[in-house]
């Protein structure tokens, strides 16, 4: 009933945005209704054979965020995006589906139907400089995004999956040269349709274009949050939460740049540190808290041998030894990861197609809490044969169609 509502509710504004845009057609403030969207499918194979499992209770591939089964065919995301544009303002109304959606969207699924809304969001600029943005909108942290086709490599970085997805609030950017701008705002948070304990955090970014090609942003988010569903301030190794009125103030502050080399080749940084108090509870600490951080760098290098294939590689270390983010639930204790990802890109349809076969290795180095036994993942488990290991060697291809 949902799904359907939703269908219905979305062919009303379409409706109605083109009756506007029929009236305006002649006048140079119409406004354009564009849909867009695309749904990705992914095979992958884990060798160190994991159990499978049915649902996304359980990651086959540890530590993953959204290619998590493993010998099997499954849908990554499914997504439309409605977008109505005027010479001064944007609603965006971006809906989606699937396995990743439900993922990449924490406490924002719309029933069992797994429909999300993945950005909700008007626009309007004040001037020729300055940009309003108020609703539900994409992170700025970062240098991958949860749309497939935007990424080069298809599984995503530690770095992705361990920082916010989505925010909720208030932004404004202003454009004061060609090469540099800032934003600033207020959020309900990482991840939040609504504020879990009444507080706010700001979010920052700076945009620096020193030459053709180079772009250089520096992101920024900080604030007390208590986010259970994604933020490291309750969910924690020990299983506790931390009493009321208890502040968990965490900052974070994020690099990403990308270097247009030359028409084929392509080089990109993201770099990442975050800080906080409160953030873990440690019985053998006198006060019950302690103090923890987490980060890491991701290097990517994409080359275009021609319009139908490319490659891509990516390298990336995330240091998370407090056992604060996503990555240490997986493995239940504080670890340090690494991951070397080498993507094909083949493209059919003028680009709206794409094949990405994708070779990936992990390599993680779990806390030493268990006197060595543990080393983050097992290989043939189950069986007379299985064995703990600290690599994850997969392979897979993923199809991607855009429009």
């Amino acid at each position: 009933m949902k799904k359907f509502a939703l269908v219905t509710l979305a062919s009303l504004l379409f409706s109605a945005f083109t009756s506007q845009a029929g009236v305006n057609e002649d006048s140079t403030k119409s406004g354009k209704l564009t849909i867009s969207g695309y749904v990705d499918v992914y095979y992958q194979y884990n060798l160190n054979n994991p159990t499978p499992d049915p649902g996304l209770t359980f990651t086959e591939n540890p530590g993953r965020i959204f290619d998590i089964k493993n010998n099997q065919f499954s849908l990554g995301l499914a997504q439309t995006k409605f977008a109505y544009t005027t010479d001064k303002s944007e609603v965006v109304v971006d809906l989606t589906y699937g396995p990743n959606s439900v993922l990449g969207n924490f406490g924002n699924v719309l029933g069992a139907n797994d429909i999300s809304i993945k950005q909700a969001y008007f626009s309007y600029m004040f001037t020729d400089k300055l940009n309003v943005t108020v609703g539900q909108f994409g992170t700025h942290v970062g240098y991958e995004l949860i749309d497939a086709p935007l990424n080069y490599n298809y599984s995503l970085s530690y770095l992705f999956g361990n920082g916010p997805f989505y925010h909720t609030g208030a932004k404004a950017s202003y454009e004061i040269s060609e090469s540099f701008g800032i934003m600033a705002g207020i959020v309900n948070g990482w991840d939040e349709m609504y504020d879990f304990n009444g507080t706010k955090s700001a979010i920052a970014q700076i945009y620096v274009a020193p030459t053709d090609g180079f772009n250089i942003y520096v992101n920024y988010i900080g604030g007390d949050e208590r986010n259970g569903w994604s933020f490291p301030t309750i969910s924690n190794k020990f299983g506790t939460t931390p009493p009321g009125g208890t502040k968990c103030v965490s900052h974070l502050f994020d690099l990403t740049t990308t270097y247009q080399l030359t028409d084929a080749f392509k080089l990109g940084l993201n770099a990442a540190y975050g800080f906080g108090t409160n953030l873990k509870i440690d019985a053998t600490q006198a006060d019950g808290y302690s103090k923890g951080t987490w980060g890491g760098a991701a290097l990517y290098a994409d080359y275009r041998f021609s319009d139908f294939f490319g490659l891509g590689l990516r390298a990336e270390h995330f240091i998370d030894k407090d056992g604060l983010r996503y990555i240490s639930s997986t493995f239940g204790q504080g670890c340090t990861v690494s991951e070397f990802t080498l993507t094909g890109d083949l493209k059919f349809m003028d680009g709206h197609f794409n094949l990405k076969p994708e070779f990936r290795i992990d390599v993680a180095k779990v806390n030493d809490e268990f006197g060595g036994a543990f080393k983050g993942y097992v290989k043939n488990p189950g069986s007379s044969d299985a064995k703990a290991t600290n690599i994850q060697p997969t392979i897979g291809m993923a199809a991607i169609y855009a429009f």
